[in-house]
């Protein structure tokens, strides 16, 4: 029988009809048909798994109760109250007492809430940099951060309709495992220039880090290769990892020098040849500077350089320091040409900010639309590890696969972010190398 489920709902709208694509076909490959009429629907066939959105089921249906959500203009705040049941959270719920449902909640309402990251539009507090803090999130406060819910509930949501219908609905997606490497500084020390250097070299003489100093001189004089400078030896790391390239993706900053960007002054012919070299071996995206983050103009000439040292379009990116803001910088990259980009994570926090491993395309609340901007879940991040979790290799390496495998049991794909500079083994990172797997 053919992957194919038939959805009642009273009206269509925007949102509805992103949710239903978003998750049936888009993240697990269903053929959908959205139906009005309710004699139509109601003369379906019995054997064809169908769905009944709306207050009252019709015929021999699965039956969700909506919620007002979906059926909304404009954006509001939302009473919002966290349930659990069979030991995974939702909301949203829609059961009435004394009365039975195929579903208690509405799981489309509850899933557009996250993957729209609607609650990003609402009044809430920021970090320094202007970013929204995980600790604001329904799904940090609730506990299932780290939970990929939306396919946990898709799961369920799966089996609910094969048993009542009898059929072998299965999810199309096949589970990835997908690495990253952001380039936030290709050097340590080379390129900075006479004046930096010289005074960096007299600061760590003075205090006493002489052998830090030695390690300078000896990068600066040409006599050891810079410990930053690393790419080829990752990439081929990787590649052992990932043969084909096709699931490992390379991010370059290509921004000037500046108080939150790479510490580089004197521009570097290696550098440009060995973006060309790797943008040949696997996926190469552009991160872009922390002074490009809301600057169009400034976006458009980093995106530019990195496509004119590859000779080819770059349509992927990750912001530098997980720097964006919804709606605006979402749609600054769809004007900008590019269509997926992998920025959906928290730097302080591990876990699904938008509720889901699996990628989706961006919703804008605002202008009520569905954009073509598709959007790669970041589960974890090597700094977040060390510097926020104080995890040890070993114990990093522990926790990336507990989070890959809640990953795979729900055929997610999981993205893991590493930096170059911190796979040197040097600086506080040793051992850390190992962590990349």
């Amino acid at each position: 029988m053919e992957n194919r489920i038939c959805v009642f709902a009273k009206a269509i709208n925007s949102r509805l009809t992103y949710i239903i694509e978003e998750l049936f076909h888009e993240m697990h490959g269903f053929d959908i048909d959205l139906v009005t009429d309710e004699q139509t629907f109601a003369s379906l066939p019995a054997y064809l798994p169908k769905i009944c959105y709306a207050e009252k089921n019709i015929g021999n249906s699965l039956h969700i109760v909506p919620a007002a959500l979906l059926f909304e203009k404009d954006i509001h705040l939302q009473s919002i109250s966290v349930e659990t049941e069979d030991q995974t959270p939702y909301f949203f719920r829609t059961l009435k007492e004394n009365e039975t449902l195929s579903f208690s909640f509405d799981l489309f309402a509850a899933s557009f809430y996250l993957l729209s990251r609607y609650e990003e539009y609402l009044p809430h507090k920021t970090d320094l940099h202007g970013r929204f803090l995980a600790e604001e999130s329904i799904a940090f406060k609730n506990g299932f951060l780290e939970k990929p819910i939306i396919e946990i509930w898709m799961q369920k949501l799966i089996h609910t309709i094969n048993r009542q219908f009898g059929c072998d609905l299965h999810s199309k997606r096949q589970f990835r495992y997908v690495r990253t490497i952001d380039v936030d500084n290709i050097y340590a020390y080379r390129h900075k220039g006479p004046i930096i250097n010289g005074i960096h070299l007299l600061k760590d003489w003075l205090k006493g880090e002489k052998n830090l100093a030695r390690l300078r001189w000896r990068v600066i004089s040409r006599q050891e290769e810079d410990p930053f400078f690393n790419l080829e030896e990752l990439s081929n790391r990787l590649l052992s990892l990932d043969p084909t390239g096709a699931n490992t993706h390379i991010f370059f900053h290509c921004g000037g020098y500046g108080k939150r960007d790479k510490k580089t002054i004197v521009p570097s012919l290696r550098y440009g040849k060995i973006r060309k070299h790797l943008s040949e071996k696997m996926n190469v995206g552009l991160h872009p500077s922390y002074r490009s983050a809301h600057t169009q103009w400034l976006f458009r000439l980093e995106k530019k350089i990195l496509e004119w040292h590859i000779g080819k379009p770059v349509t992927s990116c990750r912001s530098h320091y997980l720097l964006f803001q919804i709606p605006e910088d979402y749609r600054k990259l769809e004007q900008t040409g590019i269509t997926d980009d992998y920025s959906m994570g928290y730097s302080n926090n591990p876990g699904y900010r938008a509720g889901t491993s699996l990628p989706f395309h961006f919703y804008d609340l605002e202008q009520e639309r569905a954009s073509n901007l598709l959007i790669h879940p970041l589960a974890v991040m090597d700094k977040t590890l060390h510097s926020n979790l104080r995890l040890t290799p070993h114990e990093a390496i522990a926790y990336i696969e507990q989070m890959k495998n809640a990953a795979e049991d729900v055929k997610g794909e999981f993205v893991v972010l590493f930096h170059n500079e911190n796979q040197c083994d040097r600086f506080g990172w040793e051992g850390w190398q190992d962590v990349m797997r």
